[in-house]
């Protein structure tokens, strides 16, 4: 905003009411109008406008950063295959091609992470935690724990043939099922018998990715 810490905290406090220029400030800042900053009801009314800390209740904080961020740092270098997928069919979100079609760039919390590969989703079963089109890193070493998202792959109906694929919410694999889940419509899918499938791969969490 352009403002101390200080002052900052006693805007939210309401210890100091907002003039016209910490308004015109905390809209530039959070790109909303001023009559957003301050309350239409109140703006509209000619009234005070309550102090921050009665209209907004933060459950995050924010560290001070005095410098800026260098994107590059986090980017990586473009050596992550990109795997092309195709329309669903028979049950599945989207089916593999076979064909590297792109590199994509290596966050740093896989830096020395090998096999990782890349698809972009295709459908939007599992929104709003990937949405249709979204680039999903995949690791196919490491074992699925319960509650990751997942890669799963069917067998083609003839040999050679890609089959069915989708990505799912992983909510038991045992006893030789497999059991999954999606968000969009919500529901718990049949369970899969483990001799139909190819190909179960975990997809990377993007906190994992990064490095946190």
């Amino acid at each position: 905003m352009g403002v101390s810490r200080g002052q900052f905290i006693k805007l939210e406090r309401g210890d100091r009411g907002l003039t016209e220029r910490t308004i015109a400030l905390a809209a530039r800042a959070f790109e909303v109008s001023p009559s957003r900053v301050i309350g239409d009801e109140a703006a509209a009314n000619g009234e005070q406008p309550a102090p921050l800390s009665t209209r907004t209740q933060s459950n995050a904080s924010i560290p001070d950063q005095t410098a800026a961020v260098d994107p590059s740092v986090s980017r990586g270098p473009r050596n992550v295959p990109v795997y092309g997928t195709g329309s669903g069919g028979n049950g599945g979100d989207f089916s593999f091609n076979g064909q590297m079609i792109d590199h994509a760039p290596r966050p740093p919390g896989i830096a020395n992470r090998k096999d990782v590969y890349v698809i972009y989703l295709v459908g939007d079963s599992v929104a709003p935690a990937y949405e249709d089109g979204s680039p999903i890193y995949v690791d196919p070493h490491r074992r699925p724990a319960p509650r990751d998202y997942v890669v799963v792959e069917l067998r083609g109906e003839r040999e050679g043939e890609p089959g069915p694929a989708f990505v799912k919410r992983l909510l038991s694999r045992g006893g030789g099922k497999l059991r999954l889940e999606q968000h969009n419509p919500p529901e718990q899918l049949e369970p899969i018998d483990e001799a139909d499938v190819v190909r179960v791969h975990r997809v990377i969490p993007w906190p994992e990715l990064i490095g946190i």
